[in-house]
């Protein structure tokens, strides 16, 4: 009887465990982690390289509702951080989705990746001219 009863207690105990780990994961977590890819130019725009790229994918720490990219290109084996930018995270279309003021050109940048497992599919669309000006693809690192 006590060992039956020892089994029931550590039973429960761990499938407390398991479900608050369960409603500890927040949408969007199964994205954090780093990601390898290209991100490669499109249209016309010469000043525009086609790049070996590496992106990290964390909270924010300001809005833990939000997901943080920071995103290096690899220049002779070493990453160069480009950028860092806040995503919305839309779970059920499983997008990520930012928009930012560029600098150089005072028009407006639309990031949007589609999240299918795996893999990473994205476009940067340049306004006022609502044109593509980058497609990214990236995959998750695996372990080695």
């Amino acid at each position: 009887m006590k060992a039956r009863t020892i089994v029931i207690i550590c039973s429960l105990v761990l499938l407390t465990g398991v479900q608050a780990c369960a409603q500890n994961k927040r949408p969007g977590d199964e994205i954090l982690g780093d990601w390898f890819g290209e991100s490669k130019c499109t249209g016309n725009n010469p000043s525009c390289h086609d790049e070996i790229v590496v992106y990290h994918f964390t909270r924010t720490k300001s809005d833990a509702a939000k997901i943080h990219l920071a995103a290096d290109k690899v220049i002779n084996g070493k990453p160069e951080l480009m950028g860092e930018f806040d995503f919305v995270y839309d779970a059920e279309k499983k997008t990520l989705t930012t928009d930012f003021k560029i600098p150089r050109t005072g028009g407006k940048g639309v990031w949007l990746f589609n999240v299918n497992g795996d893999k990473i599919d994205g476009t940067l669309t340049v306004f006022p001219e609502n044109e593509i000006g980058r497609r990214v693809k990236v995959e998750r690192k695996k372990p080695e």
